[in-house]
């Protein structure tokens, strides 16, 4: 995997370039992931790199950034993502989505768009945040939990999501089904 990375004059980075997209300054978000082109829906962006897999119970012991930018594995296992991966913002609209290390398109991006996910499709520590997207269906706050996803959703984004949640998805529906 190759990238460029630009410094700022103090050696902050600046951005981080990749062949087909650029991490740069995405106002209230931070960083943000933007397209060098044009993608067509279904279209692959770019594959992750392999961070660095920790248990639950070092969690404490991770940087500020570090602690910014993890993935959840299963209940006790995260991974640390690399750039420009970790850079990806979240949105209640995304335009990306990812499966395994691969980032595909869920719909057309233009050149110059930011890159974006919805980061309750891998999640369930049920953490509540600021949510700055400003999508029309946004309502400025996030429960990072894949149930909280609409359940029409749900169901568009189960093949994508991880093992943890696939079996709970089941789970929980198989019951639901059993009251029925």
């Amino acid at each position: 995997m190759e990238f460029n990375l630009i410094l700022n004059p103090d050696f902050s980075i600046l951005f981080i370039m990749k062949k087909y997209v650029i991490v740069k300054d995405a106002r209230k978000k931070g960083k943000g992931v933007f397209a060098l082109k044009n993608f067509k829906k279904g279209e692959f962006i770019f594959r992750g790199k392999k961070g660095r897999v920790i248990h639950r119970k070092d969690l404490p012991k991770l940087s500020k950034d570090d602690g910014m930018h993890l993935n959840e594995v299963d209940y006790n296992t995260y991974e640390i993502m690399q750039a420009p991966e970790k850079f990806l913002n979240h949105s209640c609209d995304p335009n990306s989505i990812s499966k395994g290390r691969s980032l595909f398109a869920l719909k057309p991006i233009r050149k110059g768009e930011e890159i974006t996910v919805d980061y309750r499709i891998n999640a369930f520590d049920r953490n509540r945040w600021r949510c700055y997207c400003g999508s029309k269906n946004c309502k400025g706050w996030c429960i990072s939990d894949f149930f909280t996803i609409p359940e029409k959703l749900q169901k568009k984004y189960l093949p994508y999501t991880i093992k943890v949640i696939r079996e709970e998805y089941y789970r929980r529906h198989k019951r639901r089904n059993k009251k029925t």
